[in-house]
């Protein structure tokens, strides 16, 4: 139902009081906004007034049970205490009944004993007239002699008998009528007997009904005890609900307060997030004709999808020829130095492991398993660049070798004199051992560093004269002995070529010559080894 179905005043107060409020919602660093329209907030106005309308109705229904409940208990002891007043009735009346009934008893023993007295005082006086007149009936008898004027005495006598007799008689006349009277008390006391016979069974048969009816009423009250205990139970829940929905209800309030100061710093921004909009719409469409362009355009972008995929293929297939092929030529730049290292006398592994000891930086593109290419040519390229790889990395491991190993001479122009191992000594004539190449040359002309490294030792050295020995690394020195002076000193780099010195004859010396030894590991190698090495590197 909206606003336009209602008076225009009432949908005016609705509109004002119910006005549209945008919640915002801040969660995980992200910002929501809940909108609540005047619609949905009359719908939870109206929600939460009916549970309150229906607990209030619920409570009343329950009280006017309890109060209908309270009027028939009452009702039932009202009728229980009649009910005990009237058997109270009936016991007094059976106790007046028994008792009238006694005395009813006691009263007839009494007119039978006054009966018994009178027959036998009938009797007496006929057996005193008996002797007095003879057998003759007594009446009989005192008419005759007062007929034939007998003797006075007899006449007193016959008087006094007859007035006895009348006392007799009203006697028995009183006692006959008093008879009479308790005879009809009698039955009127059996008419009341019966009487109370007759109400004593009503009072029975409405005992029987008062109980059927108190049964009912007490199975009716179970009944309603049932119901109450089964609506209270109900009226504590929508009291639970309805102090939830409440709650709720103050927490949203709470809420919508809380978040009424951001949504009026939000509303600052709306107008730039209008134009935002306004842009993204904008931008939207352009979009959208882009994508409708795209589409159009999709059938032969698959085709050139699949001309592209047929070029990859092509391409890689050659990238993977161009790898076997680099591949290659760096096998055989590899078997080139390994066979310049073996010519020096050095184990190319052994050289190669020192290396790597030493140091040696590592990197490059992540290249993934072979194994796990997309396609056979993928996979070609990808073993075909692996193997580039260790072939590289080695090649690089020999090109620190190489920059260690001394493959020139220490001196532009030369001639040997003496070479490496057994000789003659130049003075005392005897058999000798030479560790190094004696290399004849101009008066000091220059001697250069065979390789680059740090000087270890410049200045005298007993028989050797002047010396400069240089550390070329992996455990390679180089020595340059009987020089005329010396350039460098303990410490310094020296580059490849570099002056060290000074062509000489200092030291045990027959002549100007430059004394040029190699150590690996301080074990002495022939110099020639190397300089037939770098002839063969410098030469290819």
């Amino acid at each position: 139902m909206s606003l336009r179905h209602v008076g225009p005043r009432l949908a005016a107060s609705l509109s004002k009081h119910f006005s549209p409020r945008e919640l915002i919602v801040r969660s995980d660093g992200k910002i929501k906004y809940v909108r609540l329209s005047t619609r949905s907030q009359l719908v939870g106005a109206t929600l939460l007034g009916g549970i309150a309308v229906l607990s209030l109705a619920t409570s009343i229904g329950l009280a006017m049970q309890q109060v209908t409940l309270h009027g028939r208990d009452i009702a039932v002891r009202e009728a229980e205490g009649a009910y005990t007043g009237l058997l109270a009735e009936v016991a007094d009346y059976f106790d007046q009944f028994k008792g009238s009934t006694g005395k009813l008893g006691d009263d007839e023993a009494y007119l039978l004993g006054l009966s018994g007295e009178n027959a036998g005082m009938r009797d007496g006086l006929r057996s005193i007239a008996t002797q007095i007149e003879g057998p003759a009936p007594l009446d009989g008898a005192v008419a005759s002699n007062a007929k034939v004027g007998e003797d006075p005495l007899r006449a007193k006598l016959r008087e006094a008998l007859k007035n006895r007799l009348l006392a007799f008689d009203s006697d028995l006349k009183r006692i006959a009528a008093r008879n009479q009277s308790l005879t009809n008390q009698i039955a009127d006391l059996k008419s009341e007997i019966r009487d109370i016979e007759g109400d004593r069974r009503r009072m029975a048969a409405e005992r029987d009904e008062l109980t059927a009816l108190l049964d009912q009423s007490r199975q009716s009250n179970g009944n309603l005890a049932n119901q109450v205990a089964d609506l209270t139970g109900r009226l504590n829940t929508l009291r639970r609900d309805h102090q939830a929905a409440t709650e709720q209800v103050a927490s949203l309030t709470a809420k919508v307060g809380s978040l009424q100061s951001e949504l009026q710093m939000a509303q600052a921004n709306n107008a730039d997030l209008t134009r935002q909009v306004a842009q993204t719409k904008l931008a939207l469409g352009t979009v959208i004709s882009q994508r409708n362009a795209l589409q159009l355009g999709r059938s032969d972008m698959g085709r050139t999808i699949d001309e592209l995929r047929d070029k990859v293929a092509s391409i890689q297939e050659s990238q993977a020829n161009f790898v076997a092929s680099v591949t290659e030529r760096t096998r055989n730049s590899l078997e080139e130095m390994e066979k310049t290292l073996e010519m020096t006398g050095l184990d190319v592994e052994h050289m190669i492991s020192a290396a790597e000891q030493n140091g040696i930086g590592k990197g490059g593109p992540f290249l993934p398993d072979p194994a796990t290419g997309a396609d056979e040519t993928e996979q070609k390229l990808l073993a075909n660049v692996a193997t580039l790889d260790d072939e590289v990395a080695r090649w690089e491991k020999m090109q620190v070798v190489l920059r260690s190993v001394p493959l020139a001479a220490p001196v532009d122009h030369y001639y040997i004199s003496s070479g490496f191992g057994a000789r003659v000594d130049p003075f005392n004539g005897a058999r000798a051992r030479h560790e190094g190449l004696d290399m004849v040359g101009t008066l000091r002309s220059d001697v250069l560093a065979t390789a680059p490294g740090t000087v270890i030792h410049a200045g005298w050295k007993g028989n050797y004269g002047r010396v400069v020995e240089i550390d070329h690394g992996l455990g390679i020195h180089t020595l340059y002995a009987h020089l005329d002076s010396v350039a460098v000193k303990v410490g310094d780099v020296v580059d490849y070529r570099q002056l060290v010195g000074k062509l000489g004859s200092s030291g045990r010396s027959s002549g100007p010559h430059c004394h040029y030894e190699v150590r690996y590991n301080d074990k002495p190698l022939d110099p020639m080894g190397f300089l037939k090495a770098g002839r063969y590197v410098f030469k290819g």
